[in-house]
């Protein structure tokens, strides 16, 4: 793949995740060889990938637009019908950008107020994603440390808003999951021992059980089925316990650890620890917060 002067940057998928819209399709255009990623607007994605990642427009027609060199174009983005709201699995579909300078790309998104779970995503054969991560004697655990309190904030921000939903709130039907909203705040509660199990496994060294996205769509279902009547009260009560020792087991790791990697989903591309945590365990209240937001209207 070409890199576009001056900047370096080529795309390449699969590699780690950076969420954008809700994914309709995760194969590339073959005629291209390029990525796509579908949106109801592919101008919500436009000017990131081209004016904050510098990936020139090789060629655009309505609806359509492909980002790279002409003759080598890496990344497509186009406008779906069938494709509504912020995508509800940001893990679902996975995007990475490859640079020859990690070191001035890292300081030029930081620098542009890009989140660290964006710039995480690029990666380099000679250099770590993240200079500022470089861990120094005697600060073992350090990053570990920050990434629990990210977690923690962002689970604080759920409490509130789950204690804040009325009776007539907790019915409510989402679009993006299509639950109550009820179901998908249970969801968001139950699922961070699942995500903790996840960072446990691969940060000890071993291999996740084979688990595809079908299995994980047939056991989201199965719990929206099973706890369809939950109450507020036990939803609560569940995410503050299951919240604080996903915590817990974040800022117990070390951060020579946060490196490791391991396959989280059949057919996915290997994940480090450090990206489960950010990319799937904080990535995950998130989405769904969004989703209960835009349904409630506050």
């Amino acid at each position: 793949m070409r890199r576009r002067p001056g900047t370096g940057i080529t795309a390449r998928a699969p590699r780690p995740t950076i969420p954008t819209s809700r994914i309709a399709s995760t194969r590339g255009c073959p005629c291209w060889r390029a990525d796509s990623i579908w949106s109801e607007d592919l101008n919500n994605l436009l000017p990131f990938y081209r004016d904050v990642v510098g990936l020139p427009v090789a060629r655009e027609t309505p609806g359509f637009v492909v980002l790279g060199r002409g003759e080598a174009p890496v990344l497509a983005l186009g406008t779906h019908s069938q494709v509504h709201g912020r995508n509800a699995d940001p893990a679902r579909h996975m995007v990475g950008l490859t640079t020859d300078d990690i070191t001035a790309d890292w300081k030029r998104l930081k620098d542009a107020g890009i989140p660290t779970a964006i710039w995480s995503s690029f990666s380099s054969s000679t250099a770590r994603a993240d200079p500022s991560s470089e861990t120094k004697e005697g600060d073992m655990g350090a990053k570990a440390e920050s990434l629990a309190r990210q977690f923690e904030q962002k689970a604080q921000e759920a409490t509130k808003v789950f204690d804040g939903l009325s009776d007539a709130d907790w019915k409510k039907l989402t679009s993006a999951e299509k639950w109550s909203v009820g179901v998908v705040a249970h969801h968001v509660a139950a699922s961070h021992e699942g995500i903790g199990g996840i960072v446990k496994t691969i940060s000890s060294g071993q291999a996740m059980p084979h688990f595809t996205m079908q299995m994980l769509d047939a056991m989201n279902a199965k719990h929206a089925q099973e706890h369809a009547g939950c109450t507020k009260a036990e939803t609560l009560a569940l995410h503050k316990k299951n919240a604080a020792a996903a915590a817990s087991q974040v800022r117990g790791l070390d951060d020579t650890v946060l490196t490791k990697t391991g396959t989280v989903l059949a057919g996915m591309p290997a994940m480090s620890v450090e990206q489960i945590i950010t990319g799937i365990l904080i990535s995950h209240v998130d989405e769904h917060l969004g989703s209960i937001r835009a349904t409630v209207g506050h």
